[in-house]
């Protein structure tokens, strides 16, 4: 008997030590909440202080923990507002030499957070007028779209998006691979175009419509011999007014070492055409449960950076004073 009545009491000290935890969990809970919901502004006060005590590899690996994003110093897409903006006369009637291959092995992947069509090479196929030292080949093409007309885009102006958004992503040709092209500041140019919704089809992009049965779901592939990139960039006309700034990937990793080229005209993408892309499912063939792919990542701050435009805005963007090259 008595070691059943020390046994009850062991019972209910340890019942005791259980409903005091269970007490105190949300706040605990709450604290742990509270700590990762003022981390970017931790994070932002750090970056702004002159004698900060974080480095950049102390910032991605403190974002990692809390599992928060957006910890960067240049990420990618952001909104761009004639307050963050700057003419730069160096951009002013800028050229572009564009000779993108046709036939070749390209791959159309669906990666489950984005679909690709990647191409292989080093050849020179993009020069422009006020970067003379530079070559670039274009090695991906990515696709991204919403699920209404104007919340597809990546990049947005004023708050406003689009339908869609196509990035032409290149790689600088002093460099062998994009893995060693994200590793310099002068490796990659991503050329964001918008996509606007339209009646009629876009031709330009029916030959990937064409595919999308083939990716629809995560891991699947398909090999392309043929493709018109070309099309899918702007007439010389419409090339003229476009913005640029340092950023990011927009998918993970997000590595923070693409130069971005924002065009100002739209390419346009037929209601049907949209239909088709937003068939893409996030996951495998044999999931239970199929989710839409959405490859949007949502707006990140601007974090003090400015964006040099080719052109002089409605609202007085500010003159860099850039000689023109």
């Amino acid at each position: 008997m008595a070691f059943l009545s020390q046994l009850s009491g062991h019972l209910q000290t340890l019942k005791e030590k259980t409903a005091t935890m269970a007490e105190g969990a949300p706040a605990i809970g709450a604290h742990l909440q509270s700590l990762k919901d003022g981390a970017p502004k931790l994070i932002e006060s750090a970056l702004n202080a002159k004698n900060g005590l974080l480095n950049k590899v102390k910032l991605d690996s403190l974002g990692k923990v809390l599992h928060v994003s957006g910890l960067g110093r240049y990420p990618s897409p952001i909104d761009i507002v004639p307050v963050i903006t700057c003419f730069g006369e160096h951009l002013q009637n800028a050229e572009f030499r564009v000779e993108y291959h046709s036939n070749g092995d390209f791959r159309a992947v669906n990666s489950g957070n984005a679909v690709w069509l990647l191409r292989e090479g080093n050849e020179s196929e993009l020069a422009l007028s006020f970067l003379p030292e530079e070559q670039y080949h274009l090695d991906a093409v990515t696709w991204h779209w919403g699920t209404e007309p104007m919340n597809g885009s990546e990049h947005t102006i004023g708050g406003v998006g689009y339908a869609g958004e196509l990035h032409l992503i290149h790689r600088n040709t002093r460099f062998s691979t994009m893995e060693l092209a994200l590793k310099q500041p002068n490796g990659v140019l991503a050329i964001a175009i918008f996509l606007n919704e339209s009646h009629d089809e876009n031709p330009a992009i029916s030959p990937f419509i064409e595919l999308v049965p083939s990716i629809t779901y995560k891991g699947n592939e398909v090999r392309v011999g043929q493709f018109n990139f070309g099309a899918l960039f702007p007439t010389a006309e419409k090339t003229k007014e476009f913005w640029m700034y340092e950023g990011s990937e927009t998918v993970d990793p997000y590595r923070e070492t693409v130069q971005w080229l924002v065009f100002r005209s739209a390419l346009p993408i037929s209601s049907y055409q949209l239909d088709r892309l937003r068939e893409i499912r996030s996951g495998g063939y044999d999931e239970e449960r199929e989710t839409p792919m959405v490859p949007i990542r949502p707006t990140q701050a601007p974090n003090s950076r400015s964006v040099v435009c080719s052109f002089r805005s409605a609202a007085g963007a500010p003159d860099l004073g850039f000689n023109k090259q």
